[in-house]
């Protein structure tokens, strides 16, 4: 994960800080800033969930994970697995974290309502599992947008 264009790191510090403990996730801006960052040079072509752990001081921790291959359509019970796994990584890195989920698909088509249907999913799905959680973003090949979650469809 490369976050030197987040910051601005003093090149005549002698011990310079990782530079993702300088980058801070604190709100909305920030965090379609990083997904941008992150992003923009992935091939965008199929359909992955892209996962951010931040940690409990905002600080995105390192390693990017690309789930690829996932299906049109959200599956619950995947979703609930995958939170399960995300919840037992947060527990030993950063209890107090929370995920940052970014939703890659083919096309260039705006919002629809399969994308509102995962976002919505995988909010349910890190309700469930006792993650805190970011809107989810829809990572185009030519854009990146938030799916705020007044716009979503309502999950049990």
């Amino acid at each position: 994960m490369d976050f030197s264009d987040l910051i601005d790191p003093d090149p005549n510090d002698p011990d310079p800080l990782d530079p993702s403990d300088l980058v801070v996730v604190d709100d909305q801006v920030q965090l379609l800033r990083t997904w941008r960052h992150l992003l923009e040079r992935e091939r965008l072509t199929g359909h992955s969930l892209w996962l951010l752990l931040i940690d409990e001081h905002d600080h995105p921790m390192p390693g990017l994970v690309e789930l690829e291959g996932c299906p049109e359509e959200p599956d619950p019970r995947e979703l609930d697995s995958l939170v399960h796994m995300l919840r037992h990584l947060l527990d030993d890195l950063a209890p107090d974290g929370r995920v940052a989920v970014a939703r890659s698909r083919p096309g260039s088509h705006p919002v629809d309502a399969t994308d509102r249907r995962w976002a919505a999913e995988i909010h349910a799905a890190c309700r469930r599992g006792g993650i805190n959680s970011d809107l989810v973003h829809l990572a185009l090949p030519e854009r990146i947008v938030p799916l705020p979650l007044d716009d979503l469809p309502a999950t049990g």
